[in-house]
């Protein structure tokens, strides 16, 4: 049957859609009380406001002296000052008299009637018990004292609600009086990788390849702030897909490949005996249209309370035991995906190791019910295999927590899972799209500050989608990568971000935004008194006029020809790869410039 055509979503418009499809979720989310040990890389749930003044009393900033009025003034005897002074941690001192002066540590509390500190390289005891300030560093009031709340009063907003906890908010929070933070609950994502083709060891061989995503697609979603309840290598089996969508008991789904309309593609006829919601159905941009967003049934009561973040962080995650039913009673989605196939013609792209939906490496126990995937057309047994077993219908999990166990529709939160196409850059593509904004809401972070940057060379634009290139930073300039078809990962490997191409392709010298990669985000670290989507000049210029090396090790622009072509000097990339590509890349018969 033929399915209705329908229109992919626009880039943005996708990528809004995701970042509101859980705002209700995220909003009914308890938040976790962590010790400060245990809340590094969290995101906190609450703003941060002193319980405290900071300092807490008047403090001397430096050693030397507390002094009481103008000198010259008079030491304390020997058997008045017990030979030590006034020191850090001691309670308050005697009141200083007019005239007089004591020793002082830097962080001491400062004793009543004390005017100022006198440090000790601007001072002269001469030893008849009178101290002396150098003419050249006269005494000010009030100099080299820390005051009563100099840095902040008790109550006042240290940090909004979203900031990621750095090892600098630790030490902050502790100084205010913190011995736990309440920080947002991670959600739990599951990865099902899709494919009967795909090894996790070993060569290529006899048509099977390796396993590009499952390696990657779960540390990702880490980077982007989510717990990792597992990943899952499935066959193509319709059942098996469906049965292990519906017991997952992750807040989210990850699947590789099977987005599209072919016989092994799996993931819309789930999603309608699911019952599922469709928010996105293909989206315009290249790599990556077939990818998608839907809403599954929502977590049963037994499921809440039992994940990771409600125990002690790092413990193993339980599943929520019961019986999994699909959701009844909710509209069947409309189209089961876009009309085209992941795959396209046979190019070097298709062939390309890792091309295909990757499945989990490592060892993993297996659990019933866990398998499928989608393919570029029907696929037969290869006989005479003798390399590692292909996926059986009980798939091959990787998962700190074991098994998840099976839930039951209810009204509580809704879970959602998103499909990524099964390329490797094209899965890229798609988790910026749609996995990044989803995630960043869940996690209660910060929408980024869009990231312009001028071109190095032009690109070439697709006629009517977006496309995503990797580029890498060039002092102020984004410089589009070579490898950029959606079967390859080795542009994305040395990448700084993926530049966002608009319909029609853009200049030498335009300006386009630039979506950070997790990891390079994160460097950047976050704003905290100001608008927390402000102010990325560390990493990225404003106006593309600024040195990028600022917000970078020093040799992370240098000597990327081995992604490059030769003449990258000359302005212009001429490296090409023919057209076929899996998820119908269709720029022009050949790639393009970039």
């Amino acid at each position: 049957m033929t399915e209705p055509h329908h229109s992919p979503t626009p880039w943005p418009d996708a990528r809004a859609i995701a970042a509101r499809a859980a705002v209700k979720e995220a909003a009914h989310t308890a938040p976790v009380m962590r010790p400060l040990s245990e809340a590094l890389g969290q995101v906190l749930a609450a703003p941060l406001a002193a319980l405290t003044d900071l300092p807490p009393f008047d403090t001397s900033a430096m050693d030397g002296w507390a002094l009481s009025g103008p000198g010259p003034w008079r030491l304390p005897t020997a058997e008045e000052d017990q030979g030590h002074g006034i020191l850090a941690g001691h309670g308050e001192a005697a009141p200083l008299p007019d005239g007089h002066a004591v020793r002082i540590a830097t962080g001491a509390r400062v004793p009543p009637g004390a005017t100022a500190v006198l440090r000790s390289e601007y001072g002269t005891d001469a030893g008849d018990g009178w101290l002396h300030a150098s003419p050249a560093h006269p005494v000010v009031l009030g100099q080299d004292i820390r005051t009563r709340g100099q840095e902040c009063r008790s109550g006042d907003q240290l940090l909004p609600a979203g900031t990621l906890v750095t090892p600098a908010v630790l030490g902050l929070a502790a100084a205010a009086g913190y011995d736990e933070l309440p920080t947002v609950r991670r959600p739990r994502v599951e990865v099902l990788v899709l494919g009967d083709e795909l090894l996790t060891e070993g060569l290529p061989y006899d048509g099977r390849i390796r396993d590009a995503l499952g390696p990657m697609v779960g540390p990702w979603l880490r980077a982007l702030g989510a717990e990792l309840s597992g990943t899952r290598r499935l066959a193509d089996e319709a059942d098996a897909v469906y049965a292990a969508v519906a017991e997952s008991s992750a807040d989210v789904v990850v699947t590789t490949g099977g987005t599209a309309a072919g016989p092994l593609d799996h993931v819309h006829p789930t999603l309608r005996r699911l019952g599922a919601e469709l928010l996105v159905d293909g989206v315009a941009v290249r790599p990556g249209h077939p990818m998608l967003l839907a809403r599954l049934a929502p977590v049963g009561p037994e499921r809440e309370g039992s994940g990771p973040e409600d125990a002690a962080p790092g413990s193993p995650e339980p599943g929520g035991p019961g019986p999994g039913s699909p959701r009844r009673g909710s509209p069947a989605p409309g189209s089961p995906g876009p009309g085209s196939r992941e795959s396209g013609s046979p190019g070097p792209e298709d062939a390309a190791p890792g091309s295909r939906e990757p499945g989990s490496s490592g060892p993993g126990s297996r659990e019933p019910g866990s398998p499928g995937r989608g393919s570029p057309g029907p696929r037969k047994p290869e006989p005479g295999n003798s390399g590692p077993a292909r996926p059986e219908s009980s798939g091959h999990t990787e998962s700190p927590g074991g098994a998840e166990g099976r839930r039951s529709p209810s009204s509580g939160p809704a879970r959602h899972l998103v499909g990524l196409p099964g390329n490797p850059l094209a899965a890229v593509s798609g988790l910026l799209t749609l996995a990044e904004p989803l995630l960043r809401t869940l996690t209660g972070r910060p929408a980024p500050a869009p990231g312009p940057a001028p071109l190095a060379e032009a690109v070439q634009g697709h006629p009517r989608d977006t496309r995503l290139v990797p580029v890498a930073f060039r002092q102020d300039m984004a410089v589009p990568l070579r490898f950029n078809g959606p079967a390859m990962l080795r542009g994305i490997a040395v990448a700084d971000g993926l530049a966002v191409i608009p319909p029609g392709g853009a200049k030498r010298g335009a300006e386009v935004e630039v979506l950070d990669l997790p990891w390079a985000a994160s460097a950047t670290g976050q704003a905290t008194d100001k608008d927390p989507a402000a102010d990325r000049s560390a990493h990225r210029p404003a106006g593309g006029a600024a040195d990028r090396s600022a917000g970078r090790p020093a040799d992370r622009s240098a000597d990327r020809s081995a992604d490059r072509p030769a003449d990258r000097q000359g302005g212009r990339a001429t490296g090409r790869q023919t057209a076929g590509r899996e998820d119908d890349e269709d720029i022009s018969p050949q790639e393009g410039p970039a």
